[in-house]
């Protein structure tokens, strides 16, 4: 080959490199221009208006406790910005092109759309429309849909094994078999059919409402797998961190919950009414309503500890000490015993016992509705809520500088007096 030969040749083949770098370029550009333009960034007063009556028209107006005060609007407008906001920087991530994130949204838009549909189609007939058995029965026919059945159902699953993995918590999902396996075919049938129609509906699908609500409901899917994939390593609490925390607050420590026991069965002996003192202090929330009281409680219905307590004592007499349990610390009262004969003769131990409670375990502090009993919870599990509550809110407030999203300060909805699960099933 000639030197000028040569020359033409390397010529040739950088002007080709460039060629395909510069395309490269404009791809990737391309691209990134596109992801951001799916990115929902904004909402309007307006919009949000039309997302909620779409929601309270096909589920008869449960979302009646959001819109009903400032308070309750104000929690939506923040959760709604965290979806956005997570969503928009998963998306950026290409959260997108997982396999699972594909079936999991495919299957959850389908579901949306099916609901949707329904009360649609219950609206025009004035009563609660249900898919024909025949047609449900024709979906299995087709061998895709098994193939698609199979497949939705063990991505749901994985998807849900795969969050219990990262937040530590035990996962043991039964395969669907029996009554369950054939409500979750005649599910899944229903939810093709009704999807499948809602999507022929070029007047329904175009409905604005319809797009909105499928954003929303991408945004929710996205914002959930961002936040899994990233909860071992930015939000999930580590040993270290669960015991700084229970030595940082005392009222966490078992060993005050013993003082405090010990304190009350001193004023017990002392002469102080055991009644009002469980009242106060028992953490026993089936008794302590009633003083502490068990009535007519026959062997081995209790802790094993206090009932053998209970029936060393006589009536009227307080134990000596606090009797502990794998629950916590009981004082004991044995208020009375006899001996019952049944039918066939054999004798057997009924008493009435008082016992006031200091229990091992502390109220879930996360917990802020009155009317709901804080379930009572391991310091350890306290500090692991609360640690990872703190971390994930800094997590996603890092991720919104880089996200922000608008929304307005206030909106107000007009719901509709009748939702499709009020009218009649016949």
């Amino acid at each position: 080959m000639s030197k000028k030969s040569l020359i033409f040749t390397l010529l040739f083949v950088l002007a080709i490199g460039a060629g395909f770098a510069i395309w490269r370029v404009q791809e990737a550009r391309a691209k990134a221009e596109k992801i951001e333009a799916e990115i929902v960034k904004e909402l309007t007063a307006e919009e949000i208006n039309l997302i909620l009556k779409s929601q309270a028209a096909s589920d008869d107006g449960s979302i009646s406790g959001i819109v009903q005060t400032v308070e309750t609007r104000q929690v939506f407008l923040k959760g709604l910005r965290e979806y956005l906001t997570l969503a928009a920087q998963a998306r950026r991530e290409g959260l997108t092109e997982d396999g699972s994130f594909k079936i999991n949204f495919e299957y959850k838009k389908n579901l949306l759309l099916a609901d949707l549909y329904k009360a649609k189609l219950s609206k025009e007939q004035e009563k609660y429309y249900a898919v024909p058995k025949e047609q449900l029965d024709a979906v299995w026919k087709i061998e895709a849909n098994e193939k698609q059945f199979a497949l939705d159902m063990e991505t749901m699953q994985s998807i849900q094994k795969a969050v219990a993995k990262e937040r530590g918590d035990q996962f043991s999902a039964s395969r669907l078999q029996g009554e369950s396996l054939i409500k979750a075919r005649e599910t899944w049938a229903r939810i093709k059919i009704l999807s499948d129609t809602a999507k022929s509906d070029a007047e329904f699908i175009a409905g604005p409402e319809i797009g909105l609500r499928i954003k929303i409901l991408e945004a929710g899917i996205l914002s959930a797998d961002y936040l899994r994939k990233n909860w071992a390593n930015n939000i999930k609490a580590d040993q270290a961190e669960i015991a700084e925390f229970v030595k940082n607050h005392p009222e966490y420590d078992v060993a005050k919950k013993r003082e405090t026991a010990e304190t009350v069965l001193r004023r017990v002996n002392a002469g102080e009414d055991f009644a009002k003192l469980a009242t106060e202090f028992s953490e026993d929330r089936i008794s302590k309503i009633k003083g502490g009281l068990y009535e007519n409680i026959e062997k081995d219905a209790l802790w094993i500890e206090v009932e053998n307590a209970a029936l060393a004592l006589e009536n009227g007499q307080i134990a000596n000490r606090l009797i502990e349990t794998h629950t916590g610390f009981h004082i004991v009262k044995l208020e009375n015993k006899q001996i019952k004969k049944d039918a066939t003769g054999k004798e057997s131990v009924v008493y009435n016992v008082r016992h006031i409670l200091l229990q091992k375990n502390f109220e879930d502090p996360a917990n802020k509705n009155p009317e709901i009993p804080s379930p009572f919870l391991k310091a350890e599990e306290i500090a692991k809520a609360e640690i990872e509550k703190e971390k994930r809110n800094k997590f996603v407030e890092n991720v919104s500088r880089i996200n922000p999203i608008v929304l307005p300060e206030d909106f107000t909805v007009d719901l509709p007096s009748k939702g499709a699960a009020n009218l009649p099933k016949s």
